[in-house]
């Protein structure tokens, strides 16, 4: 089984004031201007996601979204977003959880991203790069072609790296996140031994 999630990235936009008032864990900064993101993904079954930072939520539509914007309910009107020629590194985003599957039953998740701008990581050790199986836990290890294993009732944390490029205020970029899982021993060859199995 798997599942596909699709995640929308909107604006470059907000301000380096609400990525740092937004708090829990921030990881670093570099920077010379200020742009926003805003990510959107839908949220329905097999797979759980749960927003763990405040810039993390669910909408009323049931869609996980990470809006690091003045439009976020959390932080409504604080902050213009992340600046241009900066790079952002948040250890724990959202999380994913096993918590759907019949009872037992282990499963391999799979996250890739086409836009290298957005990468991910796990600071926990229990994220793994598709090429190699290499443990990515740290944001200057990120990877947009990431797998880890559930067991049943087990989570894992996702960690995000934003790479902003020489954008101007109020650009926009837009890029296709997927969240795939299957059964353990079911999963696609390039996986098999690389994901912690």
């Amino acid at each position: 089984m798997r599942k596909n999630l699709a995640l929308g990235i909107f604006g470059l936009l907000v301000a380096f004031g609400l990525v740092l008032g937004a708090g829990a864990n921030f990881r670093d900064y570099n920077a010379d201007r200020s742009v926003h993101w805003d990510i959107v993904s839908d949220d329905t079954e097999l797979i759980d996601l749960t927003p763990i930072q405040p810039y993390a939520y669910i909408n009323d539509g049931g869609v996980l979204v990470v809006d690091i914007s003045p439009n976020n309910p959390n932080y409504p009107g604080y902050g213009q977003g992340l600046s241009p020629n900066s790079e952002y590194n948040f250890d724990e985003v959202f999380e994913v959880s096993n918590d759907l599957w019949e009872d037992n039953m282990t499963i391999v998740v799979r996250i890739t991203n086409a836009n290298t701008a957005i990468q991910f990581y796990g600071a926990d050790h229990d994220i793994h790069y598709v090429d190699n199986g290499q443990v990515v836990y740290a944001s200057d290890m990120a990877k947009n072609d990431v797998c880890f294993v559930l067991d049943p009732g087990d989570a894992v944390k996702v960690g995000m790296d934003f790479t902003v490029g020489n954008s101007l205020p109020g650009d926009t970029e837009s890029s296709s996140i997927h969240i795939q899982a299957y059964r353990l021993g079911t999963e696609p060859a390039e996986l098999v031994g690389k994901c912690g199995q």
